[in-house]
């Protein structure tokens, strides 16, 4: 009985501990990304193109049985789509989300080409290739359930995307991908974010080594000079 238990709680704790590294943030801000990029192409295509689907097979009439249907939510646009949906992560940034902590992926630039108001902005080329990663093992994972929700019109892709079929986010994971919009009068560093990446912190630190440096230097040319003002008297 005890090791029934015991293997029970065992099964339960590595359950438990694969739904939190599938609802880890990197995934989730993956999913974002993902959805962010599909709805913009579909957005931006014409709503008149058409595309002919069936088959094009010639009857023994002649004819074919084909059908003309929109375009933009088409099985066709959406691979287009879904294929180069993670294929530029660095158009986003990493942040953390001051009341919970968790880390949250933006676009560096709004969708409707507003100044962006960036703040706690971080910039690495590791969490770059990470998020990209997780955006490809989403696409290919459900891309047959991703391509169906896409060809419905929603109100909330996101949700049907993340949460339901991929479920790689809780629904009070869900924000919005674009930064907010930056005030008409606020400084330009309020416009641009306080950006650091890992090459800045490092050539920080090559600068405080050289001020340093520096500084020790002119100690040492004080000190001879007063020696040598010494000695003359």
């Amino acid at each position: 009985m005890k090791n029934l238990v015991t293997v029970a709680l065992l099964i339960f704790i590595v359950a438990s501990i694969q739904i939190q590294a599938k609802l880890s943030d990197v995934n989730c801000g993956a999913c974002h990304m993902l959805v962010d990029q599909i709805t913009w192409g579909i957005s931006q295509t014409d709503p008149k193109r058409t595309i002919q689907v069936g088959s094009f097979r010639i009857m023994p009439d002649g004819s074919q049985r084909l059908n003309e249907i929109p375009f933009k939510q088409s099985d066709t646009h959406i691979s287009e789509l879904l294929d180069s949906a993670c294929s530029n992560p660095n158009d986003y940034y990493q942040t953390t989300d001051e009341l919970s902590g968790r880390k949250l992926y933006k676009r560096q630039q709004r969708r409707d080409g507003k100044p962006a108001s960036m703040k706690n902005v971080q910039i690495g080329k590791d969490s770059m290739k990470m998020l990209k990663f997780a955006c490809e093992g989403i696409a290919e994972d459900f891309d047959e359930e991703i391509t169906k929700v896409f060809k419905k019109k929603e109100d909330n892709y996101l949700y049907s995307v993340c949460v339901q079929t991929a479920e790689v986010c809780l629904e009070d994971q869900l924000y919005d991908v674009n930064p907010e919009e930056a005030e008409e009068d606020g400084d330009e560093s309020e416009m641009n974010g306080d950006v650091k990446s890992e090459a800045d912190s490092e050539d920080e630190d090559s600068a405080d080594s050289k001020e340093d440096e520096d500084s020790a230097d002119s100690e040492d040319e004080s000190e001879t000079e007063g020696i040598s003002n010494r000695s003359e008297l």
